[in-house]
């Protein structure tokens, strides 16, 4: 349809004909639209990707601080090293990994 066509439905200007014509078009796609959301209801699927958005993860100060502290070292660590570090801190090592990545934009931005 065109969006003035859907302006006018929507705002109810539409002509009797015109409503008449949409009519069984318009239910036809609600009866899909409703079936489909009751599928999706009865069978939800297992982490969908759009659905299940990882949260941001806070980094507490005292973290903070040894991360910097790591970084003012070695600002490119291994591989080994993120994990061993990641281990001692108790944060997971994509975290740490995505800080320090994070870390070295941010002083790129700052040149």
């Amino acid at each position: 349809f065109s969006q003035s066509t859907i302006c006018r439905f929507e705002s109810l200007t539409l002509s009797h004909n015109n409503m008449i014509a949409l009519k069984p078009i318009l239910q036809a796609w609600l009866e899909e639209a409703e079936k489909s959301h009751r599928e999706k209801l009865a069978k939800p699927e297992l982490f969908s990707g759009a659905e299940k958005k990882r949260k941001r993860t806070s980094i507490a100060a005292p973290e903070k601080r040894s991360l910097e502290a790591y970084f003012a070292l070695q600002p490119r660590p291994s591989s080994e090293k993120i994990a061993a570090i990641a281990e001692k801190l108790d944060l997971k090592k994509n975290v740490v990994r995505v800080w320090f990545c994070n870390q070295r934009q941010k002083q790129k931005r700052m040149k």
